[in-house]
């Protein structure tokens, strides 16, 4: 089983990684990679909140913090436990003898590949902004699969490492828009549960058809 997936990342990674190498897709996928890193993206985040969430910005921090912590705590864990081999470590060899050509750019990384951190982080922001101010979600869905394309091209992650991140990402993101953000306090703009009757709630009730 794990024979056949690693034949079907390597494959998949050789695809995107040799056959997409263009001088006019190099600065594309650098700016791509880049938005997965947290050092440029946490303050990208902060920028957007900034500008749509002037009265929930306590709420949207916290749920930008919390659904941050889970995915790179599953993302990390997860990262030591496999301590997978990156694509310039798996095709070392076949490098060496000039069998294989692997594209890069950026660091030479070698050690830590499942799942990928750049698509966790970008996925994770992806859902949660996308369900914070809807108008976002068609682009950032859009730049996080970008991103999560961006790390096969410049030979940092073999495209499992990149769905697993991304599967990591989006649930994160969900689990704070889902689980967390109706459990914060009314002042900080947490969502308080609706009536299942009209009945139930004097106001609903007064409001009502008759």
């Amino acid at each position: 089983m794990l024979e056949s997936v690693q034949k079907w990342d390597d494959a998949l990674f050789l695809w995107v990684n040799n056959r997409w190498e263009s001088p006019i897709l190099d600065p594309l996928m650098t700016v791509a990679t880049a938005l997965g890193n947290g050092g440029y993206l946490y303050p990208l985040g902060i920028a957007l909140m900034l500008v749509f969430a002037r009265t929930t910005m306590m709420r949207d921090c916290l749920l930008w913090t919390v659904a941050s912590l889970a995915g790179l705590l599953v993302e990390g864990s997860l990262k030591h436990l496999f301590a997978r081999p990156r694509p310039l470590e798996h095709f070392s060899a076949a490098i060496r003898s000039h069998d294989i050509h692997v594209h890069v750019l950026g660091p030479h990384l070698h050690w830590f590949s499942f799942p990928s951190g750049h698509a966790t982080t970008a996925f994770c922001a992806a859902v949660l902004f996308g369900g914070l101010y809807p108008r976002l979600a068609v682009p950032a869905v859009f730049l996080a699969s970008l991103t999560g394309m961006s790390r096969i091209y410049v030979g940092a992650h073999f495209p499992s490492d990149v769905l697993a991140g991304a599967v990591i990402g989006t649930l994160s993101g969900w689990f704070a828009l889902r689980f967390v953000w109706p459990r914060l306090p009314e002042r900080w703009g947490g969502i308080r549960p609706v009536a299942k009757h009209p009945r139930e709630n004097n106001d609903a009730y007064k409001n009502a058809a008759p």
